[in-house]
C-alpha cells in the first residue's frame, strides 16, 4: 500500500520522545510505501531525515515555532493555539495544505496520523481512512497534574486540558480506527467496550536493552527519563525529597541516580543533596541501568506506558512503582507486571530499603521482570497488530 504517516514530532533521534514511531514506520516499510510528514523545531537536523530514508519513500518536514525555544515561548503557543484552534500555526497550515495535494496527485490507501498539535492537518485528508495512534491519554495526564502544580502554573495548566481535550474529541470524530498506548489509557477515554479502538503498546528492542553484567549494581536507586517532562520532574523530586531521606535512615550509603535529559533548575538544586546526583544528559542509559540495585518509578500523574519501566525491565532490574506507573503495564489479557507497587513515600522507602539490604544475598538480575518485556513488550508484536489494524480499516474503507 502506499501510505501517509504524520506525526507531531520528527521520529528521530531515539531520544526525541518519538521512538514509538521510528519502530512503527520500520514495521510497516518492509510491506508499505511510506511517506512521512512530520512538524519539527529547533534541534531537527538534516541527518534525522537520512535516518528515517530506509523506512520512507520521502520525507517532509514543517518548522514549528510552538516546537522551539524556551518552555516559555512554548507556553505562548500553548496559549495562542487555545485561542485559535491551531488555525494560527503555519506550520500546521503548511502540513494540511501538502496533504491535500499529495491525496489529489497520488493514491494513497490510508493515512496514519498522530499529534493532538496537528488535528487541524486532517482537513487536508479527503476520502481516505484514518487510523489514529492517541498512544496515551493526554488529557488524563493533564488533568492528573493539577494536583501537583505551582499556582503560578495553574492556568496554563488549565488552558492545556481545555486545547487537548478539544483536540482529542476532534480525532474520535475523525477516525477510522483509533490506537492507544496502554489498556488503561483506552478504557479512561472510551471505556472497556470501545469499538473501533485497539491497544497497540510500546516495545523494546530487547537486543539493545541487554545486561553485559551478570549482578546488579549495589545501595543504588536509579530513575530514567526525559527530565523536562513534567510527570517525571514531579516524580525525581517525590524521590529525592520525599522516599530518600527515608532509605538513607536505614542505609546511609544509598545512592540515587537521576538520569536523563533537560532536567530544571529544581531538579539540578536537588542533585546537590547528600547521597542524590542529577546527571543531565547521558549518551547511554544502559550504564546506569547496570549500576542500579532497584529502578524507583513514584509517578504520580501521567498516562500511556513508561518506556523507562520497559527499559528497566529488560535490562533486568527489578521495580518499585507507583500504582499509576504499574498500570500502564497491565495487558489486555489482564496479566499485571511483575513489579513491586508503593502506595505512599512510606512504602517506597521500605520496599527500596529491602532491595538494597538484600543485594548481598540476591545479586542476580530480575529475569521474570525481562520475560514479562520479552512476552508482551516487543516492537515485532506491536507492528504485527498495526499491521493487521492496517489491512482491516483498508478492506472496510473499500466495501
Amino acid at each position: 500500500m502506499h501510505l501517509l504517516y504524520v506525526t507531531s514530532g520528527f521520529p528521530y533521534p531515539l531520544t526525541s520522545g518519538y521512538l514509538r514511531h521510528y519502530f512503527l514506520l520500520k514495521a510497516l516499510s518492509q510491506r508499505h510505501a511510506i511517506t512521512l510528514l512530520s512538524l519539527v523545531g529547533a534541534r531537527y537536523l538534516p541527518e534525522h531525515a537520512a535516518a528515517m530514508s530506509p523506512f520512507t519513500e520521502r520525507v517532509l518536514t514543517f518548522t514549528s515555532a510552538n516546537k522551539s525555544g524556551t518552555l516559555e515561548r512554548k507556553a505562548q503557543g500553548r496559549l495562542w493555539a487555545l485561542a485559535n484552534g491551531t488555525r494560527g500555526n503555519r506550520a500546521v497550515q503548511r502540513m494540511s495544505a501538502a496533504i491535500a495535494r499529495l491525496t489529489e496527485e497520488e493514491r494513497f490507501e490510508a493515512v496514519l496520523f498522530s499529534g493532538k498539535d496537528t488535528y487541524p492537518a486532517l482537513a487536508g485528508v479527503n476520502g481516505l481512512p484514518v487510523i489514529v495512534d492517541m498512544c496515551d491519554a493526554t488529557s488524563i495526564r493533564i488533568r492528573g497534574g493539577l494536583r501537583y502544580t505551582s499556582l503560578l502554573r495553574l492556568p496554563l495548566l488549565l488552558c492545556d486540558y481545555e486545547r487537548v481535550r478539544r483536540a482529542e474529541r476532534q480525532l474520535f470524530r475523525r477516525a477510522a480506527h483509533l490506537l492507544f498506548g496502554s489498556v488503561r489509557d483506552r478504557e479512561a477515554v472510551l471505556g472497556p467496550a470501545a469499538k473501533h479502538a485497539s491497544v497497540m503498546p510500546n516495545g523494546v528492542d530487547t537486543d539493545f536493552w541487554r545486561r553485559s553484567s551478570h549482578e546488579r549494581g549495589a545501595e543504588t536507586v536509579v530513575f530514567t527519563g526525559a527530565m523536562g517532562y513534567p510527570p517525571n520532574t514531579d516524580a525525581a523530586l517525590y524521590l529525592i525529597e520525599d522516599i530518600m531521606p527515608l532509605v538513607r535512615r536505614a542505609v546511609p550509603g544509598a545512592q540515587a541516580l537521576i538520569v536523563g535529559r533537560d532536567p530544571p533548575p529544581r531538579l539540578r538544586d536537588a542533585g546537590r543533596r547528600p547521597g542524590v546526583t542529577v546527571t543531565g544528559f547521558v549518551d547511554d542509559m544502559r550504564p546506569y541501568l547496570e549500576r542500579a540495585t532497584v529502578f524507583a518509578a513514584p509517578l504520580r500523574f501521567g498516562a500511556g506506558i513508561q518506556n523507562k519501566l520497559l527499559e528497566a525491565m529488560a535490562m533486568g532490574v527489578p521495580v518499585v512503582a507507583s500504582p499509576l506507573a504499574a498500570e500502564g503495564l497491565r495487558t489486555e489479557a489482564g496479566e499485571r507486571p511483575p513489579v513491586q507497587v508503593a502506595q505512599d513515600a512510606q512504602q517506597f522507602a521500605e520496599l527500596i530499603t529491602e532491595h538494597l539490604a538484600g543485594w548481598s544475598s540476591q545479586p542476580a538480575p530480575d529475569a521474570k521482570a525481562r520475560r514479562f518485556i520479552l512476552d508482551h513488550f516487543v516492537w515485532e508484536r506491536s507492528g504485527a497488530k498495526l499491521e493487521q489494524v492496517l489491512q482491516t480499516v483498508v478492506r472496510g474503507a473499500k466495501h
